[in-house]
């Protein structure tokens, strides 16, 4: 947790610094959360948070808030790719373990948009580039909207928020890989686990209605 750790440093240090110079190490900083943290579900919010608090700050909207949000949309771009790229020297080196591997695209719809919200492993795991763009497109436009409202409604407390938003974030994306790994190798616990569920659905509906 050393980025989580170091929010209130760093937006110390932003607020000592020029408009331009302290969007510039956001965007730097930013891109560098989403490539270097590929387990964790739509990553930058730490970043993204301490934008929204620059501007709570006073520093102007558009010129914080646009910035972040292209260097947000890059550094998935850029993660995507690295974790293709990862994957693609890795298979070359170990060609028999790859022929045994399926495609994450091929597992299912809801399987699809939890993989394509960690961009890193949406790359290496072979997802379609357009699937993922547009899913991760969809997913980024509503939390990038909150994370900058937070961040500016709160800049006062953002170590709090950063903290609170970084564990749940971990918390559950550790969660989401558990799903993943049991839905591969037990499909048939999951299929029972969901008829359960709608079946409980249902008895609740019909006993509200």
């Amino acid at each position: 947790m050393p980025v989580l750790a170091a929010a209130p440093a760093f937006l110390s240090s932003l607020n000592a610094l020029p408009t331009v110079a302290a969007v510039a190490a956001l965007c730097v900083a930013v891109v560098a959360e989403i490539v270097l943290v590929p387990a964790v579900l739509l990553p930058g919010g730490t970043v993204t948070l301490l934008a929204g608090a620059l501007i709570g700050a006073g520093r102007p909207a558009l010129a914080v808030a646009v910035p972040v949000i292209v260097a947000v949309l890059a550094g998935d771009q850029l993660a995507f790719f690295s974790g293709a790229a990862v994957t693609g020297w890795w298979r070359r080196r170990r060609p028999e373990r790859a022929e045994r591997e399926q495609p994450a695209a091929r597992r299912g719809r809801t399987a699809a948009w939890l993989t394509a919200s960690m961009p890193s492993l949406a790359g290496g795991a072979g997802m379609r580039y357009r699937s993922f763009a547009a899913r991760i497109l969809a997913m980024r436009v509503p939390w990038l909207a909150a994370a900058l409202c937070a961040g500016t409604l709160a800049a006062h407390s953002l170590a709090r928020i950063g903290h609170v938003a970084g564990i749940a974030g971990l918390v559950a994306s550790g969660v989401v890989l558990s799903a993943l790994l049991v839905a591969h190798r037990r499909p048939g616990a999951v299929r029972a686990v969901a008829r359960r569920t709608m079946t409980i659905m249902r008895r609740l509906s019909t006993t509200i209605v």
